[in-house]
């Protein structure tokens, strides 16, 4: 849900969190699909912005919505989100970060760049650091609208783009038009390589406040 106040920064505020608790009537594709076109609505509301902050609640989640996880379906909302995503990331948080944390991030770390990485919060609580109250919603501590008042214009603001979100699945992209990245001369000074994230430095340094 997009909070309705920017922060001091001018930074928009998305918080996302988990509504069934019920592994079972998740199906991970679906989610992500979800998740791509709410963006593009935020996206089209918003236009340029400073930059985002993202919240996630893991209140709710369980090893059985990890069992869940597609990882097709993980690489490509990776991609999305590190190549595609047209929206500055400024932080990311983790709140109510499950014990088994680990197990998340032995999967996601190997798809992630390390500037990703390094914004990412994790917090045992339901507080969000730096991310003043008069933003947060009433149930997490805050003084903006509930949850359920931010679900009500979420959804309102979803039927508004229904039409365009039906035609957009018929929108493809020309691949042959792309430019390519690489170059001649980087095979030569190395700056085609990607830094490579050393999994177990990143696993063992991860703190939860």
């Amino acid at each position: 849900m997009r909070l309705p106040k920017t922060t001091p920064e001018g930074y928009r505020v998305l918080l996302y969190s988990i509504r069934d608790p019920d592994p079972t009537k998740m199906i991970f594709s679906d989610a992500v699909k979800g998740f791509c076109m709410y963006n593009d609505c935020v996206l089209s509301e918003d236009g340029l912005v400073e930059g985002y902050i993202v919240v996630f609640d893991m209140k709710g989640a369980t090893i059985g919505h990890l069992a869940r996880v597609s990882l097709p379906a993980l690489k490509a909302f990776m991609f999305y989100i590190q190549e595609a995503h047209p929206a500055r990331l400024k932080e990311i948080h983790v709140l109510n970060t499950a014990s088994w944390i680990h197990h998340i991030m032995r999967i996601i770390v190997p798809l992630v760049k390390s500037e990703l990485l390094n914004i990412v919060k994790f917090h045992k609580g339901n507080m969000p650091e730096g991310v003043p109250r008069d933003i947060l919603p009433a149930d997490y501590g805050g003084e903006g609208p509930s949850v359920e008042e931010l679900d009500n214009d979420t959804k309102s603001m979803v039927d508004k783009y229904a039409e365009w979100l039906k035609e957009s699945v018929y929108f493809k992209a020309d691949e042959s038009k792309r430019v390519r990245k690489a170059t001649w001369w980087g095979l030569f000074t190395g700056s085609n390589s990607t830094e490579k994230l050393d999994e177990k430095t990143i696993l063992k340094n991860l703190q939860i406040d």
